[in-house]
């Protein structure tokens, strides 16, 4: 009978030291694939910062002082925005240009004005890897 107890408690301890290790290694495994999971889910992006520009804008002697930065998810594309930086100036320029004050007015103005240079941008260069546009600065004098 005392032998019987003894085994029966040697494997019961075993089992629960078995179900321990499964039970860390489990959440371990969970954990590291987890994490691994969320590295893979954001794509590595790359900016490009321009520098200031001062726009004119249509029908008001006021004007716009503003600071650009362009989002891409593309090593190459941005290397391209880097080399063509006049071209994304001179593009800015022409539509800030065509903008009335009240266009600019507020966060609804500000969004749109965004989307259409990232719009415009993409058309320019043909390559919808530029994702977004971020305005670090916009003052309007």
């Amino acid at each position: 009978m005392k032998n019987r107890n003894v085994v029966l408690i040697i494997i019961l301890v075993l089992v629960i030291i078995l179900a321990i290790v499964g039970i860390i290694l489990g959440v371990t495994f969970y954990r590291s694939n987890n994490s691994n999971n969320q590295a893979k889910k954001q794509p590595k992006t790359f900016n490009l910062t321009l520098q200031d520009m001062y726009c004119n804008i249509k029908d008001s002697n006021k004007i716009v002082k503003v600071k650009i930065t362009i989002e891409t998810n593309n090593k190459k594309t941005l290397g391209l925005i880097e080399e063509k930086q006049f071209l994304i100036r001179d593009d800015i320029n022409k539509i800030i240009r065509n903008k009335a004050e009240e266009d600019l007015q507020g966060k609804e103005g500000q969004v749109k004005l965004q989307k259409e240079i990232n719009e415009s941008l993409i058309k320019l260069f043909n390559d919808d890897t530029i994702t977004n546009v971020y305005f670090d600065d916009l003052i309007i004098q």
